[in-house]
C-alpha cells in the first residue's frame, strides 16, 4: 500500500471514531466568524501538520470543529525521542476548547492532550487576524513537565456559499 493511500485511509478511520463538531463556546463578536472554514496547521519545529475545520451558523454562540493532528513525518529528524506507543504515534482529532473574536482578532485554546513524541501533558493556544475570508495565525503548545514551548502557523478559508 502505497504511503499517501496508508494515510487517506487512517484519516478516513480517525473521522470515523470521532463525533463530528464537537461544541465550541464562541465569545465576543461572533459574526466576524460565521461560515464554514477549512484549512491546515504546520510546525517546523516538530515536523507535524494536519488539518482544521471550523463552522459557526448565524445566530449562534456555539461553534463545531476541530484538529486532525498527524504526527512527526518520519522522514523528519525526531526533536525529541520518539514514543513507542502506537496509540500516540497514530493521527488523532484534537479538540478546540474555546474561541474569542474581538473585532478582527480571534484567539483560543485546545483541549490538553498527550504530546505524539513525549506523552506529555500539552495545552495549546492559538491566535489569529481575519481578512476577509482568510484566518491566519499562530500557535504555542506547552508541555507541562518539561516546560518547553512549541510553535508553528495556521490558516483556514472561509468556504464560498451557493447563493
Amino acid at each position: 500500500m502505497t504511503r499517501a493511500r496508508w494515510w487517506f485511509s487512517t484519516l478516513l478511520a480517525v473521522a470515523g471514531c470521532q463525533a463530528p463538531g464537537m461544541p465550541i463556546p464562541v465569545r465576543g463578536s461572533i459574526d466576524p466568524l460565521i461560515g464554514d472554514w477549512a484549512g491546515e496547521y504546520v510546525s517546523p519545529e516538530t515536523g507535524r501538520s494536519g488539518s482544521i475545520v471550523f463552522s459557526l451558523a448565524a445566530g449562534r454562540d456555539t461553534a463545531s470543529g476541530d484538529v486532525l493532528m498527524i504526527p512527526t513525518n518520519p522522514d523528519f529528524p525526531p526533536t525529541v525521542a520518539r514514543s513507542d506507543d502506537p496509540q500516540q504515534r497514530a493521527p488523532r482529532v484534537l479538540k478546540i476548547s474555546f474561541v474569542r473574536c474581538e473585532g478582527n482578532e480571534v484567539t483560543g485554546w485546545l483541549d490538553p492532550y498527550p504530546d505524539p513524541d513525549t506523552g506529555e501533558k500539552t495545552s495549546t493556544t492559538f491566535d489569529g487576524v481575519i481578512k476577509g475570508d482568510k484566518l491566519e495565525g499562530q500557535f504555542v503548545s506547552y508541555l507541562e513537565l518539561s516546560g518547553k514551548r512549541r510553535t508553528g502557523t495556521w490558516v483556514v478559508h472561509r468556504k464560498k456559499t451557493a447563493d
